[in-house]
């Protein structure tokens, strides 16, 4: 279990949401929406550790996230930027195999997953292409493909579907649906009706520290939407 207690998120040191209790488990597919500037990417990037500035405490399966080493919080912890530029000419095989790097396998092992992955992604005709090489759709493909080979607990997906045609955010979907089968995905998302269809939890950050977390068949009503749309602050 993922848990988050009393969570006050920070933003160059500035408190954009506070007081924020969640748990998320294995087989549980999240929407995390809201209106922008409300906190959900830095809500994702402080689950992840990539964000120390909070106050409150975070935990998986009970332990301290602060108290992990990297390698320990990677193996539990995949995390998708919701922007990334590569910088290095790696090939795209070699891009997501970097998703194998907290685990201590065999090479073959790790080739396998890797190949796994590109073929779940659809992207195994790209392996050899350099990543500074593909547009941003392809690049897309490639980020999602090196945290699927990562392998890691929970998933947190900042913005998956940025850059993808409809014909692919239809099938990375369902992949995700059935990664959280037996795993957990957290995914920020703008897209409602995606959120509708292919999640089945809802974390709806709201205004002034409110927020909604139950099921997308309890969350996603008319009252909750028109509240979420409604709602103005400072932050919008």
């Amino acid at each position: 279990m993922l848990e988050l207690k009393q969570l006050n998120l920070k933003q160059d040191g500035v408190t954009v949401f506070s007081q924020l209790d969640a748990m998320f488990q294995a087989g549980q597919f999240w929407g995390v929406v809201g209106q922008n500037g409300v906190g959900k990417s830095t809500l994702l990037q402080t689950m992840a550790g990539v964000s120390n500035d909070f106050d409150g405490q975070i935990s998986i399966d009970g332990y301290n996230t602060q108290s992990m080493s990297p390698v320990q919080r990677a193996q539990k912890l995949s995390f998708l930027l919701q922007e990334q530029e590569p910088c290095l000419a790696f090939s795209v095989k070699e891009a997501v195999g970097m998703g194998r790097f907290p685990w201590q396998t065999l090479k073959q092992q790790d080739a396998f997953i890797t190949q796994q992955a590109l073929q779940t992604c659809r992207i195994e005709h790209l392996q050899q292409r350099s990543i500074l090489k593909l547009s941003g759709g392809e690049r897309r493909k490639v980020e999602i493909a090196t945290c699927l080979a990562q392998q890691a607990a929970y998933l947190l997906l900042d913005e998956p579907l940025n850059h993808l045609d409809l014909v692919y955010r239809t099938h990375i979907l369902k992949v995700f649906e059935h990664f959280s089968q037996t795993q957990c995905v957290v995914m920020v998302c703008h897209d409602l009706e995606a959120v509708r269809k292919h999640c089945s939890h809802v974390l709806m950050l709201l205004a002034n520290n409110c927020y909604l977390s139950g099921t997308s068949a309890t969350i996603l009503n008319d009252d909750n939407l028109k509240r979420l749309f409604d709602d103005h602050s400072e932050n919008s």
